[in-house]
């Protein structure tokens, strides 16, 4: 269930929670925000990955579920937050790794793609999608940003 490299959910508890809390908010009318964020440079050590990893649990509440998706991405369920308060704590998270310094005195960004329930979606695997998408396009903007669907891509 958690990551030995990173200390945070591994990825099929993370689907299988995201899966759970989308439908929780579906079913109680609340607010829920996915993020799929990775760095955009390579992270090669696993002590710069622990790092990346504690600084995310760091940032997030701990009523957030935090878990590695692949090798050196992963996802956020913001549970209870609406799209504002979601992009607030996604560029707080953006630019503290872009301040920080990693192992070797070297600094990193990461591209940040969500999508928010249910204001850009009502389905767990539209919420998926949509928070791929929004990472791709911010990895095509040169990445060290956050995106989030505009009205057009609805």
């Amino acid at each position: 269930m958690i990551d030995e490299e990173t200390g945070v959910l591994e990825k099929e508890f993370f689907d299988f929670l995201t899966r759970f809390e989308i439908n929780r908010a579906m079913r109680y009318q609340s607010f829920a925000t996915l993020f799929f964020l990775e760095p955009d440079q390579e992270l090669n050590n696993g002590v710069t990955l622990r790092t990346f990893a504690r600084i995310l649990k760091e940032e997030f509440r701990d009523t957030d579920i935090i878990g590695r998706v692949n090798h050196c991405r992963f996802g956020v369920i913001l549970l209870h937050a609406d799209s504002q308060s979601s992009f607030a704590a996604g560029e707080r998270l953006r630019s503290r790794i872009a301040n920080y310094l990693f192992s070797e005195n070297k600094k990193a960004t990461i591209s940040l793609g969500g999508a928010c329930f249910p204001k850009n979606t009502t389905s767990y695997k539209d919420i998926i999608f949509m928070a791929e998408q929004m990472l791709k396009t911010a990895r095509a903007k040169g990445g060290n940003t956050i995106c989030f669907p505009s009205k057009e891509e609805l």
